[in-house]
């Protein structure tokens, strides 16, 4: 442990995934880097994860501490991710799924080296291998490190060539806290009436992006996770569509808007009309944000781009549906 380094908070939300769950903790603990403090919330899972986590704490070293915390009752993904980030006080913070683990054991250390190298680089951004595929979750490889401007990252590359896992990211939680991260995020019962589920929509990468550099590299660091009850793999989470991110991604474009970083408004306008358009009119949403007129001429055109794509991926379907069925026919008469 080199003396004066600041202390990196992992936060891990947990729920019934426990042979996960330990490489997770494991490949924390095998980073080079010190202090780390662990907090894992167990969003009550059926068998608790006490056990386990009790476990790991018998083999940390002095530079390591875990926290852990069990909810009485299922709080769901996005709160469970609000309480730990509530029960942080690191300098910089990794947002690790509970089925994520990382696989390169200088990670935390290399990536704070060059967050710190440049006094306006608030963030870091590595690449991440799918479990079991050759596949990466960034399409680029190159190994070395590369300073990329935050509000051009915003509009040019996130959402699309650099779509990051979680788990490839550290950020300087310091100045989220100053950005006062927490009012782009929706309390329990304002979201239980919008009859959604909710993402994190990525505001806090947008959020550090708007103010500083990114520095990026292609090398893999972290490994994603597909166990077969995953949350992305439920039919709640795709039915949700583009409503699980409207009202956080309305709420940046909104702050874009008045702190003049127009890359941000652009980036959040892609959003809400093309790339993650609701599927229908949601009025709990409109009503959360104050029937404010944009929100709601966002909403109305996203619906319609929805709606739109729709009817031209079925219309391009037409020709084979019909075919199939004149050989259906044809199969009937003269066979």
């Amino acid at each position: 442990m080199i003396e004066g380094n600041k202390l990196i908070s992992v936060v891990i939300p947990a729920f019934n995934q426990p042979d996960y769950t330990r490489k997770t903790l494991d490949s924390v603990m095998l980073q080079t880097y010190r202090p780390i403090e662990i907090i894992l919330s167990d969003d009550n899972s059926p068998e608790s994860l006490k056990a386990l986590v009790d476990e790991k704490i018998a083999e940390c070293d002095a530079g390591i501490t875990i926290k852990y915390f069990r909810q009485k009752v299922n709080l769901n993904y996005y709160w469970n991710l609000q309480f730990v980030l509530g029960k942080a006080s690191g300098h910089f913070i990794v947002l690790l799924d509970h089925d994520d683990w990382l696989v390169d054991c200088t990670f935390f250390a290399d990536s704070i080296r060059e967050i710190e190298s440049r006094p306006n680089c608030f963030m870091s951004i590595a690449n991440t291998l799918v479990e079991n595929t050759p596949e990466t979750i960034l399409k680029f490889h190159y190994p070395n490190w590369h300073y990329v401007d935050g509000p051009a990252f915003i509009k040019n590359y996130l959402f699309s060539t650099v779509h990051p896992s979680r788990s490839a990211v550290i950020m300087r939680f310091d100045q989220l806290k100053k950005l006062n991260y927490k009012r782009f995020f929706l309390e329990k019962e304002s979201a239980s009436r919008m009859h959604t589920m909710l993402d994190e929509a990525f505001v806090l990468i947008c959020l550090l992006a708007s103010v500083g550099d990114v520095v990026l590299t292609g090398r893999v660091v972290s490994v994603r996770g597909m166990p077969l009850a995953g949350l992305s793999r439920t039919a709640l989470w795709h039915e949700s569509g583009g409503e699980k991110m409207f009202v956080q991604h309305f709420l940046l474009y909104q702050y874009f808007r008045g702190s003049g970083c127009s890359d941000g408004m652009q980036a959040m306008s892609h959003n809400l009309l093309l790339r993650y358009p609701c599927q229908n009119i949601n009025v709990e949403m409109i009503k959360f944000l104050d029937f404010n007129r944009t929100a709601i001429l966002f909403m109305v055109l996203g619906v319609l781009s929805f709606n739109c794509k729709r009817i031209i991926a079925f219309s391009m379907q037409i020709p084979v549906i019909v075919r199939s069925l004149m050989v259906r026919v044809a199969r009937k008469l003269f066979l």
